[in-house]
Parts: structure tokens; sequence; C-alpha cells
């Protein structure tokens, strides 16, 4: 089953996007702005340049109004944020940021879902300080969501739980390196005074062991996550953490997407990683999915990997063995003709498609995305490309751009998407 949710009591993005798509375990949201569309910032969470120094502060404002507007889409998707498992933050620099969980334990305390919260580059809307999309569960399904306050590992200081857990699904929160105490934790410091410390190393076996930690207090392991998304503020430990994430992972790797972000939680670190675990289940086995037609993933991931009826996409972009894919490059010649953008996203569509035919669907069973860009200016022309393929009942998505570069330099554009392929 899937359907599709568009309030009348939040503003419609003019990009292609549902504002959530709802199957019959989850609700996924598009991530949501503190505009109307018209104004840029709206009015209600604007700060007026005459009286700049007076009321709440920006973030504070800002933060109200896209949840109140997260909560109006929630509200006509039969949810609320009680049911909420997920929020991924991307947020405009670091400074505003402590005025960002006082605004939301305002709002959502306790129900506080496990969350990712990293800095980007820019955001849709001029002047908007953070954008947040969502997972709920549906609350009409036979599964139940449970909150596991764990104190194997370290505790939170904004709230948000160790794991949670829906069915079959255990969704562990983007991991840093830290105790929650000293900033890095000490066994994730690399001594500079070494030279045998790789701080990339350090600080991804760190989170890997916590998660083996949390995991098996849970009763599974490593082998049993099925997707994880990972943020590296620098792209050039993008090698060495791949390194790290073999000895992990050495088969049946989970799908996963690595984007560049500006900035993390806590000083010094480099990576976050968030992850998507799954019990076995008779009624949700699991296949990693490798598409016959494409080049073999450049990376240690599957094309996907499905789990009964949710196929997780691993990152996107228009790339093979040779870089930029020779389509997507422009013509040195003819600098003039045509738009790169949109050949690389007519490829990453393509590509899509290749990946839900592999597992049975096609690229209409699309039902969530997440998108990086370099430069904004692509946006436009990405999303006019976006929605020939889908040109009613779009899938979810939350755009941000990054300094980057993307894992393979050259590349505009990177995709994360799930599929519902019954």
């Amino acid at each position: 089953m899937k359907r599709v949710v568009n309030s009348d009591r939040c503003p419609q993005s003019p990009k292609p996007q549902s504002q959530a798509v709802v199957t019959d375990h989850f609700i996924f949201l598009s991530g949501v702005l503190p505009s109307d569309y018209k104004s840029g910032i709206a009015p209600e969470a604007a700060v007026n340049p005459k009286l700049a120094y007076c009321g709440p502060p920006a973030m504070i404002r800002q933060t109200n109004y896209m949840l109140r507007c997260m909560e109006n889409v929630l509200e006509s998707a039969g949810a609320g944020f009680e049911n909420l498992i997920r929020i991924e933050q991307w947020q405009l620099g670091k400074e505003p940021s402590p005025w960002y969980p006082v605004a939301r334990r305002a709002l959502m305390d306790p129900q506080h879902p496990t969350s990712t919260r990293i800095v980007a580059a820019g955001l849709e809307v001029p002047d908007a300080l953070i954008t947040c999309d969502a997972i709920a569960v549906n609350p009409k399904s036979p599964w139940k969501k449970q909150t596991h306050d764990l104190e194997i590992v370290p505790k939170s200081i904004t709230g948000y739980p160790a794991a949670q857990s829906y069915g079959p699904f255990v969704f562990v929160p983007g991991m840093v390196p830290t105790d929650f105490k000293t900033g890095l934790a000490p066994e994730a410091k690399a001594d500079p005074n070494f030279w045998i410390h790789s701080p990339i190393k350090m600080q991804t076996e760190y989170i890997l062991e916590t998660k083996k930690k949390l995991y098996a207090e849970l009763g599974l392991s490593l082998s049993d996550v099925v997707q994880a998304s990972i943020y590296l503020t620098d792209m050039r430990d993008l090698p060495g953490m791949e390194w790290v994430w073999r000895q992990y992972f050495p088969d049946n790797p989970p799908a996963r997407v690595v984007f560049p972000c500006d900035g993390l939680s806590v000083l010094g670190a480099k990576i976050e990683i968030s992850s998507i675990a799954v019990r076995a289940d008779e009624q949700m086995p699991r296949k990693n999915i490798i598409a016959d037609s494409l080049p073999m993933p450049l990376f240690h991931e599957p094309h996907a990997v499905k789990v009964g009826p949710y196929l997780f996409i691993s990152g996107q972009m228009a790339a093979d063995q040779t870089g930029v894919v020779s389509a997507a490059r422009p013509n040195p010649a003819l600098p003039w003709y045509g738009s790169p953008v949109k050949r690389e996203v007519e490829h990453v569509l393509n590509s899509l498609d290749a990946i839900c035919r592999a597992a049975g669907g096609s690229l209409s069973d699309v039902v969530r995305s997440q998108t990086a860009f370099l430069d904004l200016g692509d946006l436009q022309p990405a999303f006019e490309e976006w929605s020939r393929a889908f040109p009613s009942d779009p899938p979810t998505n939350m755009s941000a751009a990054v300094s980057g570069p993307m894992p393979i330099p050259g590349c505009r554009t990177l995709w994360s998407t799930v599929a519902l392929i019954p």
C-alpha cells in the first residue's frame, strides 16, 4: 500500500515532492523548511530587521514554524510526533545550533526519535537555518515502537535514545566519536605526536565498536545492518573510512550513502554514522541487490538491500569506473549546450530504475529521496529532469548544498533513496 499525503496546512514546495508517503508500516516525510514559499522565510518565523534584537532567537522561530508544519503533515497522515522514529536535520552553521534542541524539546519531548544533525553549506531558501525530514511509524500497523535507552553506550546530551525498534527494524541514531563528556572520546583521539595514529581510522572504529556493543545488547550484530548513512567533513578521509568499513562488514555489506558535510556536532569529529538494522524475520527477508545491467558499485556496498517490500538503495551519482560518466561531462568544444546537472540526473534516474527492476519493481516505486548539491543553482534544472520521471505523486525529498567534493570528484549531485516494492 502506498498513499501520498499533501496537507493544505503546510506550504507546498515549488519542487516536485510529496509532503508525505504512507506505507503499511512507515510514513516518509519530505524535508520541511521555515518557509511559506512566497516571501522566503515565513513571516511568522522571520526576524524583523527593524527590531532585530527583540523576541526569541531566529533558530527558535524557524524551528517552531518548521516543526508545526511537520506536525500538520503528520496529522494529515493519521499520526503525530509520538510516531516519529527518525529525524534528519541539516542546519546552516554551528552558531545557532544550541537553540534548536530548546525549541524541539518544547514541542516534541518526550517523544524524541533517533536523530542525525549535521552542517550544510546552504539550504533551499535563503536565510533558512535548518531543514528536517523524518520517518514515522504508521500507527495502523500491528508493529509497536519501542525505545531503548542503554547504559552501555554514551548517553546523548540532546535527548535522543540509543535506539528505537519497530517490528523487525532497529533504528540507531547518527553516532559521532564522542563520550559526551570530553568531546572526542579518548579512544577516538589520535595523538598528533605519533605518526602511527590515523584520526579517521580511530574515529570510525570507535563508532562501529559502539554500534557493535549496542546491537549485541539488542540481540543483533553488525551483519544485521541493512542501511547506513555516513557523513564526512573531509572527503579525503573516504579511503581510510572505507578500509575500516571492510574490516567490520567483510561480506554482504549494507546499502550505504556517504555524504560530504560542512561540520558535525563535536569539535574534531570527522565522521557521523546512522544505521538501520533488521532482525531475521520470515515475513521480512533480506536480499542484497546487484543490478546486472549496471557496473559494479565503486565502493564496498551493494546497489541496494531489499527487506520485505522496502528497498534501501545505495547513494547514486552519475559515475562509473572513468569518474563522471561521459554523458554528463560538458563538451569543452560546445560548453553552452546542454545541462550537465540534467544529464547527471537522467543517468541517476536510469540507474535507479535498473536497481528497482533488479528488485522486482520500477522507478515509480521510489518513495523517499535526499539530495546533496554542490551548487543550489542546479536545484531547479535537476528537479525539472526529476519531475519528468515522476509526473504525479513524486517521492518525498530533502535537499541541501554541501561544500564537497562528492565521493566521485566532478559529480554535482548525490542521491539517497528508498523504494517500496511489494
